[in-house]
């Protein structure tokens, strides 16, 4: 029974995060950025106006509080200067082999589309027929699932369709049709790969525990930064300065999920390989 509360709580607490997330990657940049920013540094301002000084009275009995202060807080802001970056690099990596995984995606549409033509009416015109309706799929109902980190149910059936009739098809040696299928099936192989890819990098994320480490130097940050004996003015400068710049984290953490909100990839080269199958 206790099992299953802590269950519950864990999904409810889990499914309560993931609303926030999805709520702040619905908000345009800038609104997004200034609510974030907000959110440090309101806490921070109020808590350099009561909390400093009780925090500044543990080093009261230094005879210069300042020094070892700036030394813990340098070899500190380093440290966090270095998870920052890396973050990023991570975060930008992830974002660009997201936006590769569509452009080879494309690629090989375009490639077995070509392949097709070569097959036999009416086997040809229902192949590309197969192929351009999982096309319209995919950049339609099947781009918000992708959104949602999940692969679209009739994208899946229409690849299946796809599948069932090329390994139906018996070529006519005669005419030359037995070397066909199989440069046909490897380039469908190959599409079915990069679909894949696709559908796996919309789950590529920065995993949480990390995110709450650079939550938790964000505090450290400011505490630390409470320790120094300086005036109330000055802690609101250095204390909303340093704030804004850790809220402009939200900047990266939008690319975190590469597909999700206003800021997602969008499919346009799959877009651009639906103009090169033949219209309707």
């Amino acid at each position: 029974m206790l099992m299953c509360l802590t269950s519950n709580r864990a999904a409810g607490a889990e499914g309560a995060e993931r609303i926030v997330i999805d709520w702040l990657h619905e908000w345009p940049t800038v609104l997004g950025a200034g609510f974030i920013v907000a959110c440090f540094l309101v806490p921070t301002l109020i808590g350099s106006a009561f909390l400093q000084p009780v925090i500044a009275r543990l080093l009261r009995g230094e005879k210069e509080p300042n020094t070892p202060v700036a030394l813990l807080l340098n070899a500190f802001t380093l440290y966090y200067g270095v998870l920052l970056a890396l973050l990023s690099i991570a975060v930008f990596e992830n974002y660009n082999k997201a936006q590769d995984t569509i452009s080879r995606e494309a690629a090989s549409i375009v490639a077995l589309y070509r392949n097709l033509g070569g097959y036999p009416e009416p086997i040809r015109a229902s192949l590309i027929d197969v192929l351009r309706r999982y096309v319209d799929e995919e950049t339609g109902p099947g781009w918000r699932e992708q959104r949602r980190n999940q692969a679209s149910a009739p994208g899946v059936l229409l690849v299946d369709d796809l599948n069932r009739q090329l390994l139906s098809f018996r070529p006519d040696r005669q005419t030359g049709e037995d070397i066909l299928p199989g440069e046909t099936l490897r380039s469908f192989g190959e599409f079915v790969d990069r679909r894949r890819a696709r559908i796996q990098a919309g789950g590529t994320s920065i995993p949480p525990i990390i995110w709450s480490v650079v939550l938790t130097g964000a505090v450290l940050n400011v505490l630390v930064l409470w320790l120094f004996d300086l005036s109330r003015t000055t802690h609101f400068v250095l204390g909303g300065v340093l704030t804004v710049f850790i809220g402009l984290v939200y900047m990266v953490a939008v690319l975190d999920q590469p597909f999700r909100g206003v800021h997602g990839l969008a499919p346009d080269d799959l877009l651009y390989a639906r103009r090169q199958i033949s219209p309707r």
